[in-house]
């Protein structure tokens, strides 16, 4: 691993990346960096080009313009970069008739990676008790470990993911996320992309918040976070005789405070917008207000945006203020 701790040297820096993907679509002037022991996370709407700004970074596509460096040196000198970057995809299949002990095994050699830290990164996984299993028995959050501690075995500053989590279970992911945690505190830089918001909150440092291939800007963590928390509930009047009614009520609710900070028209309906804090028991509330108020509900969903959302609730927001 590279002394950029003691300097401050990022240890990856992006800077005016530019790159077509086809005749529709191209990234434009990304920048951004990572620094040791840092969590950088992507978002973005669907197509906007995370997982290319992902591949470009590791090294498997070569950028049209700018400059991507990695503790200085460009990811196409692969030869020097490759001691310094470890990268986990999506997906990855494991071999058939393998037990973990010896996958991991092989991959220390693979990576040039003292054979010393078998019993370090396979503690550091918690796999221990899996040694003699088959990687292709093993769940999916256990396969994910492996993939990640496999990644670091060499130590490399600047550990790329691309969506970590996707596909596991609650109780996976979190143990997936305390692992890239204890990473990070090590001094691993962290480059991911992805789609949930508890990834944010348990790796990230700061955001790259891509649009239709631009990044968009003032995408704070704390902007993002913050669009995130603001949860909403869509009530569907049961007629349209109802439908005045219903909105008159929600309108009230949100004059007198509480659980209801706004409220807009939605489609045979409204939406309420609903302050800040715990939710768990806000739809039965406010659903029996509704009744006690004698309105007829069709249907009551709770909303809660995703990252998606949020990237087009920042880019809707902006752009008054960008034809202005």
């Amino acid at each position: 691993m590279a002394d950029t701790r003691s300097t401050g040297t990022p240890v990856l820096s992006v800077s005016r990346l530019d790159h077509r993907v086809g005749p529709g679509f191209a990234l434009r002037s990304v920048e951004f960096s990572v620094h040791p022991g840092e969590g950088v996370a992507i978002i973005g709407t669907n197509g906007a080009g995370k997982t290319t700004l992902i591949r470009l970074v590791a090294g498997l596509l070569r950028p049209d313009g700018g400059e991507i460096r990695i503790c200085g040196t460009p990811p196409r000198r692969w030869g020097q970069v490759s001691r310094h970057i470890g990268y986990v995809q999506q997906s990855k299949d494991l071999p058939d008739g393998v037990t973990v002990e010896t996958y991991l095994r092989h991959q220390l050699k693979l990576r040039r990676a003292s054979p010393g830290r078998y019993g370090e990164l396979i503690a550091l996984a918690d796999l221990e008790q899996y040694r003699d299993r088959y990687v292709r028995s093993l769940s999916g959050g256990s396969q994910r470990k492996l993939h990640v501690i496999c990644a670091v075995a060499h130590r490399p500053d600047l550990l790329i993911l691309d969506e970590p989590t996707t596909g596991l279970d609650p109780t996976a992911r979190e143990t997936l996320l305390e692992l890239l945690r204890s990473l990070k505190k090590d001094g691993v830089g962290v480059l991911f992309a992805s789609h949930h918001r508890d990834e944010l909150v348990a790796l990230a440092d700061s955001v790259v918040a891509l649009h239709r291939g631009r990044q968009v800007e003032d995408a704070s963590l704390e902007a993002v976070t913050r669009w995130g928390e603001r949860s909403s509930l869509i009530l569907e009047a049961f007629t349209e005789a109802d439908l005045g009614r219903l909105r008159s009520w929600a309108e009230r609710e949100a004059a007198a405070g509480g659980l209801v900070r706004a409220v807009h028209t939605a489609e045979n309906g409204a939406k309420l917008d609903l302050s800040d804090g715990d939710h768990r028991g806000t739809l039965a509330e406010l659903v029996s207000r509704a009744h006690a108020a004698g309105l007829a509900l069709r249907s009551a969903a709770y909303f809660q945006p995703t990252l998606a959302d949020v990237v087009r609730s920042l880019v809707d927001q902006a752009e008054p203020e960008d034809n202005a």
